[in-house]
């Protein structure tokens, strides 16, 4: 009787087990797809970060060209309008660049 008593008790044993470890398996299952999602979800957004980042640079950088082709051409349509005032300048800011240079040890 011992031994039928020891035999079911190991066989609730062996059920319990079971169903345990299936309770586990599914559980770490189940988080693991979360896992899955949420990096899924998080490599979406970040792609979506990116993208929308580089249009923001490609649209500032385009900005930023026309602006200075605009400058360019103003300042060249100044130039050709008064020439030696462009001349003085030019020779100021050479003159300026020149006595910064060669003069340290005055300063």
């Amino acid at each position: 009787m011992d031994d039928n008593r020891n035999a079911d008790q190991m066989s609730k044993a062996a059920d319990e087990a079971k169903g345990r470890l299936g309770a586990a398996t599914e559980t770490v299952s189940d988080v693991a797809g979360k896992a899955g999602t949420a990096a899924a979800e998080a490599a979406s957004t970040i792609q979506s970060a990116a993208s929308e980042t580089a249009k923001q640079v490609s649209d500032a950088a385009a900005k930023t060209f026309k602006q200075g082709a605009q400058a360019a051409e103003y300042l060249s349509h100044k130039t050709a309008e008064q020439p030696l005032v462009a001349l003085l300048i030019a020779g100021a800011i050479g003159f300026s660049i020149a006595y910064m240079l060669f003069h340290r040890d005055a300063v």
